[in-house]
């Protein structure tokens, strides 16, 4: 059974390529796409949804309050954030709100359908000594949107040591992907996602 999906962005050509990417895969189907807050509200009313792709940034309203509207809709729905700024207030309360997931939106469409096939984005807390100050610096780094190579230039590493360090990063928080490292360091309050 396919799993519907609701996609919420103003862009009209990203959530076209959105709804193609959903639509193209074997276990999820586009349930529909709004432009603004109002829009997903009533269009959240009207059919059934497993899990929302909602950027941040729209012109009728705040992201992070239409993910609680969404939330409470629909409490079994995975809500998947994108936002150009994923450090943000806005980014934390959509969190607080009852987000999954908090991605970049300059991120991979393979990361936003990892997000929308995951039950839950991680673990329970960790405490922050499980990871080292380097591996704190790299996820940290990773919340920003960058890859292994700008985070490598960032910190005057090699591209191996930095890949090195992602890979370490991933059991210690009990995740599999980059995305799944920066939402559970985020709830673990190893990160703060708002700016610093």
């Amino acid at each position: 059974m396919l799993s519907p999906v609701l996609v919420v962005d103003d862009h009209q050509t990203f959530a076209d390529l959105m709804r193609l990417g959903i639509d193209s895969q074997v276990d999820l189907t586009c349930a529909g796409v709004a432009s603004g807050v109002r829009e997903a509200l009533e269009l959240a009313r009207t059919v059934r949804f497993d899990a929302a792709v909602v950027d941040l940034g729209l012109p009728d309203g705040d992201g992070a309050d239409l993910v609680a509207d969404l939330v409470r809709l629909a409490p079994h729905a995975r809500i998947i954030v994108l936002t150009a700024h994923p450090r943000s207030d806005v980014s934390r309360r959509a969190i607080e709100n009852g987000a999954y997931w908090v991605l970049p939106k300059r991120g991979r469409l393979k990361d936003v359908l990892v997000a929308l096939r995951e039950d839950r984005p991680g673990p329970a807390p960790v405490p922050d000594c499980a990871l080292s100050p380097r591996e704190r610096d790299v996820v940290a780094l990773l919340a920003e949107g960058l890859d292994a190579q700008e985070i490598a230039a960032r910190l005057h590493l090699s591209i191996y040591t930095v890949r090195d360090h992602i890979k370490a990063i991933f059991p210690k928080l009990g995740v599999h992907t980059q995305a799944g490292a920066v939402v559970a360091a985020a709830r673990a309050g190893i990160i703060v996602l708002e700016p610093r």
